[in-house]
């Protein structure tokens, strides 16, 4: 390999590391624009400019972990090492065209070894560049659909959620920034995620140990989505990117718009403006009615760089409007609408840490000011959800050389206090104070890696008003505490082949909502009681997993289990509201449960431009009913495999997905079965990098249910009365400068 030296810069000595990475093409020697770069244990991210360069300020001296993507060169996941001297260090990458060698991605080390690069396997799932974007327009849960174990679960258009391996709603955490939303979308399957998906730089998919640092109840599956208010590091140009996109199932278009803005030498700002209007959803033979989307959201924030330590603070506004079809049985004939509204002010500190093995102190918080309101066709507000929440959490990554392997991990504390009430059911104002202390220590050696996570937690959940004679039982101050634990064990079995074992014990804190709601849900069209005695929610997880990674083909095979002392359900007792007669009752019980399952994936590229991806899932869950019987769970996905083919060449990249879903007859009590079905998907990009332009257009064309076919997927909320969408043609136009 041809060493190139480095470049090394005059700075202030009390300064921590700047660290300077350049991005060049193998053939031409040029620079590449438009790489993306995230280190993820500062979870800081960039993207270089027109000679390929790209510079993070104030890096503590250490190992970090590169997410590098690039749009013809494909994506990588490397090391590089950062040493306490001198205070400009450089790298130099070498990328390869994937249009000539395939994926190829290397780094020059400078002759002065300032630093190295190194290979390093990961425990964790990124999904970033081109697989955000081949789900045009998407939302978060149809991103993540397209993956093995993970389904969609939707009451129209805008509020579809992810399930994760069987399990759904309060049990799969969605976190921004590693901090929660701070709405009620894990509550009920009528309530949308309230965040878009522009300008997310990456989602990531955290198990066992690692998800321990954001919940001690997702030991099979966390999502965390990366996607700053400020920009990742110091602006000295104007950057930015804009989106224009349109579907034809659901008529109308959203448009986009970030700008980074240099204002100094120090400060640094960045605007985001997100707009859409989708008409109601069309179906193979009707119009699925009250299906309308509406949403509106606005950024602004400011990054501050000093030698000291980065300052971050962003402010937002989140507004959406959107219809829940309408059931005729449930007595709302023209379906419910919705109003929600989010305001959020985020702030960060990062303090680096020189010379040290902890890297920097991390504090990041927020405040949201959460609305959702219920409204009947005729206007009147029928339920309104009202959410204020405050959350802070700190976070110590530490990294620790040993001649017997390197030993690294993270250390924090979080502490969240939210108030919740709820405007037409029974449900007493409640405030809740959530706090945690969380670990995880990974020891890697050249035989193996074990990863060990733990987390304690605590909550005191107090009503505004005790009422020990209520009908759902005593209603006062509440509290619990949880330990959760897991440890990953990761072994080689040669260049090729590794085997993967995770274990654990998950615990999960009952929600406001589910230890005291009383009441109509409108929009859910149910009566939800809860429980004022729930118990926390405690199971003892398993996984093994084997991957094998050749030259062109990539397998992984993954079996788990979970076994639940008390799962949190609310079920269907069948009988109607005494107050609201065309309600069904849903009770809460925390019973014995039993869930497991299988996924399978594999990636083949079989000739110079073409590759064969495949998937498989299937997943089983049962639960003890009060009379000591064993039922199915409800809202179970059925055996789901997936089939894509890939083509790539120059600018151009299409693919065509044939999805198969098989009949679910495993159902839950008063859950009706359905039947299997096949979808045939598709989509075509082309992208536009004039010589010598700092600008980049990508086009992307998607046909979704090109068949047309009819057919109604278990996990919709409203598949008796509506099938799912027909045939849907997405267009997108992305633009950045």
């Amino acid at each position: 390999m041809e060493s190139i030296e480095s470049v090394e810069l005059s700075v202030e000595p009390e300064r921590s590391v700047e660290i300077q990475l350049r991005f060049v093409d193998r053939q031409s020697g040029e620079g590449i624009p438009f790489v993306y770069v995230f280190v993820e244990e500062l979870r800081r991210s960039a993207t270089t400019d027109k000679e390929g360069l790209v510079v993070f300020d104030q890096i503590p001296d250490g190992t970090y972990t590169l997410s590098v993507q690039r749009i013809g060169y494909g994506n990588s996941l490397e090391t590089v090492t950062v040493k306490p001297t001198p205070s400009n260090q450089s790298f130099l990458f070498v990328l390869q065209s994937e249009a000539l060698l395939g994926d190829e991605l290397t780094v020059e080390e400078s002759v002065d070894e300032l630093g190295n690069f190194t290979k390093q396997g990961k425990l964790l799932d990124n999904i970033r560049g081109e697989d955000l974007r081949q789900s045009i327009g998407a939302t978060l849960a149809e991103v993540l659909s397209t993956r093995a174990g993970f389904q969609l679960q939707s009451m129209g258009g805008a509020t579809a959620r992810p399930v994760i391996r069987g399990l759904s709603g309060e049990r799969v955490t969605i976190l921004k920034n590693g901090l929660s939303l701070g709405d009620v979308s894990g509550q009920s399957g009528d309530h949308a995620v309230s965040e878009s998906m522009f300008g997310t730089e990456q989602v990531e998919l955290l198990q066992g140990p690692y998800a321990l640092l954001y919940s001690g109840g997702n030991l099979h599956g966390l999502i965390q989505v990366n996607q700053r208010g400020t920009p990742g590091t110091t602006i000295t140009n104007l950057r930015g990117q804009s989106t224009l996109y349109g579907s034809s199932a659901a008529p109308g278009a959203s448009a986009q718009l970030q700008l980074d803005v240099p204002l100094g030498k120090r400060f640094s700002g960045r605007i985001t403006s997100d707009l859409h209007r989708f008409e109601e959803i069309e179906a193979p033979t009707q119009t699925i009615g009250n299906t309308q989307s509406d949403q509106w959201v606005q950024t602004a924030g400011l990054r501050w760089a000093h030698p000291w330590a980065i300052v971050g603070v962003s402010g937002s506004w989140y507004q959406h409007h959107y219809g829940i079809p309408p059931d005729p049985v449930a007595g709302h004939p023209s379906g419910v609408f919705i109003e929600m509204s989010k305001p959020t002010v985020e702030w960060s500190l990062e303090k680096p840490l020189t010379g040290s093995s902890f890297k920097q102190i991390a504090l990041r918080g927020a405040w949201t000011d959460y609305s959702h309101k219920e409204i009947e066709a005729s206007g009147s507000l029928g339920t309104q959800f009202d959410r204020s929440s405050f959350q802070q959490r700190v976070d110590i990554p530490f990294d620790l050389s040993r001649s017997d392997g390197r030993l690294s991990g993270q250390v924090g504390a979080q502490t969240q206090w939210s108030s919740m009430s709820v405007f037409g059911a029974s449900m007493v104002p409640s405030d809740q104070w959530h706090s945690a202390v969380f670990g995880v220590l990974e020891k890697e050696t050249e035989q193996w890696t074990a990863s060990l996570g733990i987390r304690w937690q605590t909550a005191q959940s107090t009503p505004e008003a005790e009422d020990l004679t209520s009908s759902i039982g005593v209603i006062d101050q509440k509290t619990h505490h949880a330990l959760s634990g897991a440890v990953t064990l990761s072994i080689p079995w040669g260049d090729n082949l590794t085997t993967s074992f995770t274990g654990g014990r998950s615990a999960r804190l009952p929600t406001l909502n589910e230890l005291f709601s009383e009441g109509p849900h409108l929009a859910s069209y149910t009566f939800e009681v809860g429980n004022p005695d729930a118990s926390v929610e405690t199971a003892w997880i398993g996984e093994i997993e084997t991957r094998l990674e050749a030259s062109t083909l990539t397998m992984t095979a993954s079996a788990y289990g979970s076994l639940y002392d008390a799962y949190l359900v609310s079920q269907n007792t069948g009988q109607r509201s005494v107050r609201y007669a065309n309600l069904f009752v849903y009770q809460l019980s925390d019973q014995p449960a039993r869930i497991h399952g299988v996924d399978l994936e594999a990636s083949w590229q079989f000739a110079s431009h073409w590759s064969l991806t495949s998937q498989a899932s299937w997943v089983r869950g049962r639960f003890e009913q009060e009379d000591g019987s064993w039922a199915n769970l409800p809202q179970i996905a059925p055996f789901k495999t997936q089939h894509s083919v890939l083509w790539k060449k120059g600018a151009w990249i299409t693919s065509a997905t044939y999805l198969v879903k098989g009949a679910q007859d495993n159902t839950g009590p008063f859950e009706s079965p359905t039947d299997g079905y096949t979808r045939l998907d598709a989509r075509a990009e082309y992208r536009l990098l004039p010589s010598e332009s700092q600008r980049l257009w990508i086009f992307s064309l998607r046909g979704k249910n090109l068949t047309n076919t009819t057919y109604r997927d278990h996990l919709s909320l409203i598949k008796e009365v509506f099938p799912a969408p027909g045939i849907d043609i997405r267009g997108q136009i992305q633009f950045f400068f």
